[in-house]
């Protein structure tokens, strides 16, 4: 039994009456908790299952299915709602699973009641997949296309990240109540959200996404955002740098929001260093990290005690972490299985990230390595680079920058007053030199629901975004205004 089930007991037998986990619905105790896992457990074995897929929404439902495949030692694969279902289906051939828990009706598998709360299903034709030796979670990654990799992890490796975490945070605040943001299938909010709270003893909330403002992989409700916060203060959250402007908003509205917040981890893209003062000025305890799936989700973070503005903080102490002569980000130690049917065999992890590590230790994440535009004038230029630093400009918080081979680059903008956004790229455009300045913007329609535009979990297909930019004129939908900068 691994060091986080039998945190669990621990908690259960020395302070069994502890709330461990809250939803709209209900309070669950680490006491009542430990029965509850340990019962589906039985069950899951019960049924001897390849893989478990589960699809269900935030809720005390989804953490005990969760630690209940942990506990029974059966492979899990969590299901993102908002997944396509092309790419579903994809998940479902390429992990194998044969059992699904929770929403999936309109895939048409054999009924077989329900398990704790959620309903039960068999898949009558299961793919002969088999999964990595030691997989105790399938996390699939939403890239470009519509057939996400899904990354293997052992039950060794998640409880390794979950207790670095679970020390780090200890060691820098104190940490009684967590708030759910992001889905629990994102892996990063599975960890944080369900594991370090257990092992720190602490009580998380978990609350469906409409409760907490989210729908989907991008829209969004502030003031359900601002009413969730309010009534529940917590001490600690994850947010993406979206949802960091969002609550600096809200905080700027109702001050109390931020009264119990002690480490609030911002992370999924670069974070501007602006945007981060902004916060620490409101009393937000924002802290960029970084990572990715390959490496159980975190490979860096800042903190309280070791901070530096403009970075993604140090390596946690459990990884090693080193910059490649062209630049790349390379990871060792809490390193993946591999992907599905594809086991890993370099010790050194490749991110495909673009960085290096000062003078100092903390780690400097430029960019994505495949996203690098090259300017007519063969200027190296990292989009995120300059995206993140317009996360303090309102009007320009969403913008995809683009430009490949040409003599300027492009802002492409999705609504908004032309003369505002453009005011604001000249003001942004100061911070810059030259050849990363934006020569001309694009004030676009709301391309999110235009299919081709961006993955499942919000990020900009830039291809796409290229092609479209270059073609503008002609492209629907249409609508379009075009300015150059001065």
């Amino acid at each position: 039994m691994n060091a986080m089930l039998k945190a669990l007991i621990h908690h259960a037998t020395y302070s069994g009456d502890k709330i461990a986990f809250s939803d709209e619905q209900s309070d669950i105790s680490y006491q009542q908790l430990l029965l509850r896992v340990s019962d589906v457990a039985r069950q899951l074995v019960y049924l001897d299952p390849h893989c478990v897929a589960l699809r269900a929404n935030n809720g005390i439902d989804w953490v005990v299915t969760d630690l209940a495949a942990m506990w029974a030692g059966i492979p899990i694969v969590p299901v993102p709602m908002f997944f396509s279902e092309q790419q579903t289906r994809h998940l479902l051939s390429e992990s194998g699973a044969d059992v699904l828990i929770g929403e999936w009706q309109q895939w048409h598998p054999l009924f077989l009641g329900q398990i704790d709360s959620l309903q039960l299903w068999r898949l009558q034709q299961p793919s002969k997949q088999k999964l990595l030796r030691h997989t105790s979670k399938v996390t699939f990654t939403s890239g470009s296309t519509g057939k996400p990799k899904g990354v293997c992890l052992s039950s060794q490796q998640l409880v390794s990240i979950s207790t670095t975490l679970a020390e780090t945070i200890a060691k820098n605040v104190r940490c009684d109540k967590h708030l759910v943001l992001l889905p629990l299938s994102t892996l990063l909010e599975n960890i944080a959200g369900v594991y370090v709270p257990i092992l720190l003893g602490a009580t998380s909330v978990v609350l469906s996404g409409k409760s907490v403002g989210l729908t989907g992989s991008s829209q969004f409700d502030a003031v359900q955002f601002s009413l969730a916060l309010s009534q529940y203060l917590p001490n600690t959250m994850i947010l993406t740098p979206a949802l960091l402007l969002a609550l600096i908003e809200a905080v700027q509205v109702t001050p109390k929001i931020a009264k119990n917040l002690k480490f609030v981890a911002v992370g999924g893209a670069r974070v501007s260093p602006s945007l981060l003062e902004h916060a620490h000025r409101l009393g937000i305890p924002a802290y960029e990290g970084y990572g990715l799936s390959e490496n159980a989700s975190v490979v860096s973070l800042n903190t309280p005690s070791k901070y530096k503005s403009g970075t993604s903080g140090k390596p946690l102490p459990h990884l090693n972490v080193k910059v490649s002569e062209d630049g790349e980000i390379l990871v060792s130690g809490n390193t993946a299985l591999g992907y599905v049917n594809q086991p890993f065999e370099s010790h050194w992890l490749a991110t495909g990230d673009l960085g290096y590590i000062d003078d100092e230790g903390f780690l400097v994440i430029s960019g994505r390595k495949k996203n690098q535009i090259i300017s007519a004038y063969g200027r190296n230029i990292s989009p995120e680079w300059l995206e993140s630093e317009a996360q303090a400009f309102r009007e320009l918080s969403a913008m995809v920058i683009v430009g490949e081979g040409q003599n300027t680059l492009t802002a492409i903008v999705e609504s908004g007053d032309i003369k505002q956004v453009a005011a604001s790229l000249r003001q942004f455009n100061a911070a810059f030199p030259d050849y990363a300045r934006i020569g001309r913007v694009i004030i676009a329609p709301p391309l999110r629901s235009v299919p081709g535009f961006y993955t499942s979990n919000g990020r900009p297909i830039r291809q796409q975004f290229e092609h479209w930019a270059r073609n503008s004129a002609q492209s629907e939908p249409c609508h379009i205004t075009t300015q150059l900068i001065e």
